[in-house]
Order: structure tokens, then C-alpha cells, then sequence
């Protein structure tokens, strides 16, 4: 979302409020920024270590826009200092989402790409061991028995 329209779509934040939600917005930008790093650096465990706190922030975030939406307030009315200082960090906070979406999905084909790699070297060995197995045997000929004998005194 552009910085004009969160100034004329976001909700009007009370000064207790807007403080609350720019520190909320910057722990949440800088937690994306750390996790998109540890992504492109491959580091997938450290990556992972912030997903729980990343929904926490999240969910957290996401009431709290909810909170200002239902008390139907806009951002105009918000103090001037407190608002620039708002959309700057909410345009941080878009720029680092969209940055950890990309390095995401980067992650993930890479992962798949691997995965298919693994599977592709199975297959190959797979066939490659196959040729030291023992050849197929046609089914063996039935035996011949050259006479049978009945013996009827019993």
C-alpha cells in the first residue's frame, strides 16, 4: 500500500495509539528485514527461528488496525509529526513484506528444485542398479516322464 492511501485509508489513530502502532510496525519491519536477510544468506534456520515471533507480531498488528477500524477514525486527525512519522514506517513496514514475500518464494523453489534433484539422482541410481540384477530366466520347460507305471493289484 502507497503512502497516500495510508493517509486517506488508514484509520485516525488517537496519540496513545499511534505510538503503540509505530513501535508495532517498526518491531515487525525489522524483524522481516532480519528474516529476508537470513533467507538470502541461506541460512534457513535462523530463518525459521522468527517465525513464531513474526505471527505474534502479526496478529498483534492486525487487531490493532482492526481496533482503530472499528472506532471508524481516520488518519488526518492524527497529530502532524506523529502521522509522517506513521507512513514512513508503514512504508517500511510494505517495502520489507514485499522484500520477505520475494525471498520466500525464492527460498521455496530452491527447496523444490533440490527436492527434485534428490529424487531425479534416485531414479538415475535406480536404474543403474537394476542392471546387476540377474537376468530373467524364461519359465523352466515342464519335465518329460518317459512312462508311468499303475499298479492295479492293490
Amino acid at each position: 500500500m502507497s503512502a497516500a492511501a495510508l493517509a486517506t485509508n488508514a484509520p485516525r489513530l488517537q496519540a496513545s495509539s499511534a505510538p503503540e502502532l509505530i513501535d508495532l510496525s517498526t518491531r515487525l519491519a525489522d524483524l522481516l528485514e532480519r528474516e529476508t536477510a537470513a533467507l538470502r544468506a541461506m541460512k534457513v534456520h535462523e530463518a525459521a527461528a522468527f517465525a513464531e515471533e513474526k505471527m505474534r507480531l502479526t496478529r498483534r498488528y492486525r487487531a490493532t488496525i482492526e481496533e482503530l477500524r472499528a472506532g471508524r477514525t481516520t488518519l488526518r486527525e492524527t497529530a502532524a509529526p506523529l502521522r509522517v512519522e506513521l507512513v514512513a514506517v508503514a512504508t517500511r513496514l510494505a517495502a520489507a513484506a514485499q522484500e520477505n514475500e520475494l525471498a520466500l518464494r525464492a527460498g521455496r523453489a530452491a527447496v523444490q528444485s533440490v527436492v527434485a534433484a534428490i529424487v531425479d539422482a534416485i531414479k538415475v541410481n535406480e536404474r543403474s542398479t537394476q542392471a546387476y540384477r540377474a537376468p530373467r530366466q524364461p519359465a523352466p520347460k515342464p519335465r518329460l516322464i518317459a512312462g508311468i507305471a499303475v499298479n492295479q493289484s492293490l
